[in-house]
């Protein structure tokens, strides 16, 4: 499938990216976009050190342009996580069953099933922490300083990648500082046996992600490339309505899409539990949890704003499931033997995985295929919410759909890759630009839409040539009339007009 369902204006972006590399130059640090932006140009930077799209250009280079490869890419990724996942599990408690269930729990978070086959570096950056964690256990085991600076390695990966996927790794660097600075030094209880070596490759990785930050903050602002949500709104910049309205979102719309409610609940109640026990814990685990707990709550707090709609940016916080289930297993393990063992608790277990299964998979299909009878016989959902996603599809079958094959019949009519256009309606950068490979401009920046002569002035101006509207009832409107006078084609329910040679 093309980049589609909720959120395709980030998978688009991404896509815009991979393609930019692929047919305008392998030239990795001066990424581009469809849109063309302020300068004219599509020049930008993401956030993200951009190494999976690179790679992914590089593939379409041999293989040829196709979007299952990226998709395959990070499916390949994601998949490793989880088996990582299992692996350290396996090499921490010894029990194959614990293992295969805590590592297939975590795909049962709809964000993760859903974005691990997409086009979101999110799920990516999470599996590479995730497989850092492998080696870092590995290194826990054997205290051979090759496994830690390979997870090192890994973690640095991912956090360029996402810097949030290293939520897992600050507590790595506070406890490493926390045993440097302690007097009562017990040689047996150590977790890091040289912190000269250590040290340096915690203070690299730290240095390498700060200059990406820098260099990427500075190469958006140098281009005036706006594309990118980089600027945190933290929680105490807003007033209470919005903090109360933003909440009551992040609760009922977005969390039901990291897990099943009440299985968060749930998750919260054990971490409880071993924070109750920390006396009988292992203090590394202990303020491991504790740790990533806090950095959660931080993150969130920090990218407040953004919690009313982005989902995908929840996905870093997953972290916090795995490591706490860790903990507990060793806990038991380590105190309660004969429960860790039980076959009746795997059972149990076994069932609650059952259940997230179910529901993982009524809420991905629901963003793909909300009128098949497996979503309309569901109990998951209320009618609300399949009505709204009925709604959603229809609309873009409506007004988008027809874009995504577009793409020749824009060149039969002579307009080129190059040809800069205007594409309305659209409030994002990049989605109806990337699906037709045309370079241009859209509604984005508009507030409420492009309704204002002067702007497609100033984008006649700045050399656009063509006006591409795949909303039939906007022909209709007055500020756009003088601007339908050259049409050159249709397609399904686009028009396309020239631009050139008006009054």
């Amino acid at each position: 499938m093309r980049p589609c369902s909720i959120h395709q204006w980030r998978q688009c972006d991404s896509l815009s990216i991979t393609l930019n590399y692929y047919k305008q130059g392998m030239h990795f640090f001066t990424p581009a976009l469809n849109n063309c932006g302020a300068t004219g140009d599509g020049v930008t930077c993401p956030t993200e050190f951009p190494l999976i799209y690179y790679t992914v250009a590089l593939l379409w280079k041999v293989l040829g342009y196709h979007e299952y490869i990226f998709r395959l890419l990070d499916t390949i990724i994601g998949f490793a996580g989880l088996y990582a996942l299992f692996r350290l599990t396996k090499e921490l408690i010894q029990d194959g069953a614990w293992a295969l269930m805590v590592s297939l729990l975590l795909f049962t978070s709809p964000i993760f099933a859903v974005y691990t086959n997409n086009f979101i570096p999110d799920t990516s950056a999470l599996s590479i922490a995730i497989i850092a964690w492998y080696f870092f256990v590995r290194y826990y085991k054997t205290k051979r300083l090759f496994f830690f600076n390979l997870s090192v390695l890994f973690f640095l990966l991912a956090g360029l990648i996402k810097i949030t996927a290293l939520l897992s790794f600050v507590p790595l660097i506070i406890i490493f500082i926390w045993e440097l600075l302690k007097k009562n030094k017990i040689p047996e209880a150590k977790i890091f046996i040289n912190p000269v070596k250590q040290g340096v490759s915690i203070f690299l990785l730290v240095l390498i992600v700060s200059a990406w930050v820098v260099y990427s903050a500075n190469y958006r602002n140098s281009h005036n490339a706006g594309f990118f949500l980089t600027i945190q709104h933290p929680i105490w910049e807003f007033d209470l309505h919005a903090i109360h309205d933003t909440i009551d979102k992040l609760y009922y719309v977005l969390l039901p899409q990291y897990f099943y409610k009440p299985f968060i609940f749930f998750i919260l109640a054990l971490f409880l539990i071993l924070l109750i026990n920390y006396k009988k814990m292992n203090h590394f685990y202990y303020w491991l949890i504790l740790l990533v707990f806090a950095g959660c709550i931080f993150y969130i707090m920090l990218w407040f704003s953004n919690f009313r709609v982005h989902d995908y940016y929840l996905i870093n916080v997953l972290i916090f499931i795995p490591t706490t289930l860790l903990s507990l297993l060793v806990f038991l393990k380590e105190r309660y033997y004969a429960l860790f063992n039980s076959s009746l608790l795997k059972i149990a277990f076994a069932l609650i995985l059952g259940w997230n299964i179910y529901y993982c998979a009524v809420q991905t299909n629901v963003r793909y295929f909300p009128k098949t009878p497996f979503i309309a016989n569901t109990f998951i959902l209320s009618q609300d919410e399949i009505n709204f996603w009925n709604w959603f599809h229809e609309n873009y079958q409506n007004r988008t759909k027809a874009l995504e094959t577009i793409t020749p019949y824009l060149r039969s009519l002579g307009i080129s890759r190059d040809d800069k256009v205007i594409s309305i309606p659209d409030q994002s950068p990049d989605i109806t630009l990337y699906l037709m490979d045309q370079k241009g401009f859209s509604d984005f920046g508009s507030s409420g839409g492009l309704d204002n002569s002067n702007e497609i002035k100033e984008f006649i101006h700045a050399g656009t040539k063509y006006l591409i509207i795949s909303e039939p009832s906007m022909l209709n409107d007055d500020w756009l009339k003088p601007y339908l006078k050259n049409k050159i084609g249709s397609y399904q329910n686009v028009t396309i007009y020239n631009l050139r040679n008006l009054d």
